[in-house]
């Protein structure tokens, strides 16, 4: 197998090749990720790399506002169903 300094020196010898090595996949492991960081979220104060853009809060944050977004709407709803059929029976 020709390098590329080889290659291209035969063509142009004044070019100037670095010959690259064999490169392997890195893959990264845990400890990896936990050495990578971050930045700390304001609402649990937990490093974390991920957050979510519209209220700057990680992750799991942004699940657990997801999921008080969603028992609320539920909240709400039953409050107006009980509402209504308090007024038709009013009138």
């Amino acid at each position: 197998m020709k390098r590329a300094s080889e290659i291209f020196g035969s063509v142009d010898p004044h070019l100037r090749v670095i010959d690259g090595g064999i490169r392997y996949k890195h893959r990264p492991n845990q400890v990896d990720w936990d050495k990578a960081g971050g930045t700390v979220c304001p609402r649990c104060k937990k490093e974390t790399v991920r957050f979510r853009t519209q209220d700057n809060v990680c992750r799991q944050c942004a699940d657990l506002l997801n999921e008080k977004e969603i028992r609320d709407e539920k909240k709400r709803a039953k409050f107006l169903r009980l509402m209504k059929s308090h007024n038709a029976r009013i009138k």
